[in-house]
C-alpha cells in the first residue's frame, strides 16, 4: 500500500518557544497573499504590542518583507503598536537604506500626532536628507505643535531645508499665522524672508497687508522676497496693489508698481498716470516704467 505523500513547510525563521513561534509566524504572515492571514497577523501583533517590536526589528534587519507588505502592512502594524514603536521609527528616518527610512516615514504618518514631539527632535540632526524627511512628515501630520521647531529651522543657512520647511508650515495651515507674523520683526534675515513668503499663503488679505511694509526695508534680499511672494499669487492681487499706490511710503508704492507692471493689467494705467507728477523722483520714474511695461507687454 502506497503511503500518502507528506509535505513539510519550511519556515524562514527558528523559534525557541511556542510564544516566539507565534510572533514570528504572524510577522511572516504579513507577506501572505491571503487577506484573512494578513488580518489575523495584524490582530495578533496589535495584541502583542511592544513584545512584538524586537521580532519586527529582526524581520526588518533580515529584510523579510516584500514591496507592498513593506509599504502598507508593516507601517500599519507599527501604527497599531503605537507609542512604544515611535523611538525606533524616528531613528530609522535617518537610516541610509530606504528599506528602513521609507517604511518608518509611512508608519509615523499612520501614528500621527502622538509621534510629533519625537519627530521634532529629528529635524535638528546633521543629515539634511533625514531632516527633510522629518520636516515633510510634520507637514503631512499637520500638528501645530511642530511650528516652533520648524521656525528654528527657518533661521538656518541651508536653503533646501528652509524651502521644505516653508512647505511644511504651509501644509499645517492658517492656524500657523500668529506664530509666523512676529518673524517679520526678527533680526535674522532668513526668518524675515521666510515670513514674507509664508504669510500670504496662510491668510491672503492679512498676509499681504503684513508684508507690504517690507518693501521699504533697505535690504535687497527682503525686497526680493516680498516681490517673489506677491508676484506668484494667483489671481494677482491687482486691487490690493492699487490701494498701496496712495499709501505715501515711496518704497511700498514702488513695490506695488513692480507687482502691477509684471501683471500687465491695463486698467491700472490711470492710477499710475496720477503718480507721474509725484514729488518723489523714484516714484515718478517707477510709474513711468510701469506704464511703459504694461503698454508694451
Amino acid at each position: 500500500m502506497t503511503k500518502e505523500p507528506r509535505f513539510i513547510i519550511l519556515e524562514r525563521f527558528t523559534a525557541k518557544t511556542p510564544a516566539e513561534y507565534r510572533l514570528k509566524k504572524s510577522i511572516s504572515n504579513l507577506n501572505s497573499p491571503f487577506v484573512e492571514h494578513v488580518d489575523a497577523a495584524r490582530k495578533f501583533l496589535k495584541k502583542a504590542g511592544k513584545k512584538a517590536l524586537p521580532y519586527l526589528q529582526e524581520a526588518m534587519e533580515e529584510k523579510w518583507f516584500e514591496g507592498n507588505t513593506l509599504m502598507y502592512e508593516v507601517p500599519l502594524v507599527y501604527a497599531d503598536i503605537g507609542g512604544p514603536a515611535i523611538p525606533v521609527l524616528v531613528k530609522w528616518i535617518a537610516h541610509e537604506d530606504p528599506y528602513f527610512s521609507t517604511m518608518a516615514v509611512s508608519a509615523l504618518e499612520e501614528i500621527g500626532s502622538p509621534a510629533v514631539p519625537a519627530i521634532c527632535e529629528a529635524i535638528t540632526g546633521p543629515d539634511d536628507e533625514a531632516r527633510i524627511r522629518a520636516i515633510n512628515l510634520l507637514g503631512v501630520i499637520e500638528d501645530i505643535r511642530a511650528v516652533p521647531y520648524l521656525v528654528k529651522v527657518l533661521s538656518e543657512d541651508a536653503k533646501t531645508v528652509r524651502y521644505e520647511t516653508i512647505n511644511a508650515i504651509t501644509d499645517i495651515g492658517p492656524t500657523c499665522y500668529p506664530l509666523i507674523l512676529p518673524l517679520l520683526q526678527s533680526d535674522n534675515l532668513h526668518l524675515v524672508c521666510s515670513a514674507t513668503e509664508l504669510l500670504p499663503g496662510l491668510d491672503l488679505e492679512k498676509g499681504i497687508d503684513a508684508i507690504m511694509p517690507c518693501f521699504a526695508d533697505p535690504r535687497d534680499e527682503v525686497w526680493d522676497a516680498v516681490f517673489d511672494s506677491l508676484v506668484s499669487l494667483q489671481p494677482p492681487p491687482i486691487s490690493k496693489m492699487c490701494q498701496y499706490l496712495s499709501c505715501g511710503i515711496p518704497g511700498v508704492m514702488i513695490g506695488a508698481m513692480n507687482i502691477l507692471g509684471n501683471n500687465g493689467d491695463e486698467t491700472v494705467i490711470p492710477a499710475l498716470e496720477r503718480l507721474l507728477d509725484h514729488p518723489d523722483t523714484d516714484v515718478r520714474e517707477s510709474a513711468a516704467w510701469c506704464i511703459e511695461k504694461i503698454k508694451n507687454g
